[in-house]
């Protein structure tokens, strides 16, 4: 294998930080999955990080280019800080340079928030390859998203772009875990179904979700609505409306050419996203954004593939010649 044609990808999430050695094609070569232990503070995170790093990197058939990470949470990518990320109770944690020092120097780091990594994984070896305007929609716990427009991530002001969801869609509509009210993560998120059943499980007394009471799970939610269970078929149309007008509104600012859906809740529901949420948002822009757009599941299984992608990232936009000045 040529030198440098291998990353880490490295995926931090709130139970789990999974590790792959990945080359440059999108191939898993060996992976690593640890507790991420939140209570156990940002310190002993960074040393399981660049502990499995040197692990994959010892087994690596050649040297590694760098190492990309996701975090969740909002992540500035110029100095690699994780300014706040609530569901890991970190506040200014250098993400970036506390891996290094671990390291070493000799091997590069890159961090991004955890959704652009998985939208760059996409864009290298995934649904979004010779696509170079769509947005990526991670449906799970919570609801993210990222965008490419003209083959360029989308970061904003200060690398807080498309937090969709906490688009305040609903004036009056349920507080959200970020303290807004009517926020899409409320309704389109596993949090949101759950909340779902409870705000309306009055109004359907005989449904099986019912009776589950506090216990209600995602997981119950899907299996009622392929049993037909109204309750369950309520709050996944409410959701779906949900995820509609984010779409609508994302093709009204950035006509993206395409939508892809990820995520666990993403995947364990992608037809019904992809056929009503898709309906919601044909039915809601104008013909000139939805025309030749597609809505696509998901194709890197990996999260830590997908922020693999970063290093291939951040060497092409390094690489790339200045444009001629006009």
């Amino acid at each position: 294998m040529a030198s440098g044609q291998v990353a880490i990808g490295v995926d931090i999430g709130g139970t789990k930080i999974a590790l792959a050695l990945v080359d440059r094609s999108g191939r898993r070569l060996a992976e690593r999955v640890l507790p991420t232990r939140p209570g156990d503070g940002p310190d002993a995170a960074l040393d399981q990080i660049a502990q499995a790093v040197e692990v994959l990197r010892a087994g690596a058939p050649g040297p590694v280019a760098g190492v990309g990470i996701g975090s969740p949470g909002h992540v500035d990518p110029a100095s690699g800080i994780v300014h706040y990320a609530v569901n890991l109770g970190w506040t200014d944690v250098p993400l970036r340079d506390g891996v290094r020092q671990r390291l070493g120097d000799d091997l590069p780091v890159w961090v991004h928030k955890d959704t652009n990594a998985a939208a760059l994984g996409e864009l290298y070896f995934g649904a979004a390859r010779g696509c170079k305007d769509f947005v990526y929609l991670a449906i799970g716990t919570g609801l993210g998203g990222a965008a490419v427009a003209g083959g360029r991530l989308v970061t904003g002001l200060n690398a807080y772009a498309m937090e969709v969801g906490h688009l305040a869609l609903y004036p009056e509509g349920r507080v959200c875990r970020c303290g807004l009210h009517g926020c899409a993560e409320a309704y389109v998120s596993g949090v949101g179904l759950v909340a779902g059943v409870r705000e309306l499980a009055s109004a359907y007394p005989h449904s099986t979700l019912a009776a589950q009471g506090d216990a209600v799970t995602t997981h119950a939610i899907l299996d009622a609505l392929e049993a037909g269970d109204p309750l369950a078929a309520a709050v996944m149309d409410q959701a779906a409306e949900t995820l509609g007008m984010v779409m609508g509104a994302c093709a009204s600012l950035l006509n993206p050419a395409r939508f892809i859906l990820g995520g666990g809740l993403g995947h364990a529901a992608a037809r019904f996203w992809i056929e009503r949420a898709g309906a919601v948002f044909r039915r809601r822009v104008l013909p000139a954004a939805r025309d030749g757009v597609t809505i696509v599941e998901s194709t890197v299984s990996s999260s830590a593939a997908g922020a693999s992608a970063l290093v291939w990232h951040a060497r092409t936009e390094r690489e790339a010649p200045a444009s001629p000045r006009e």
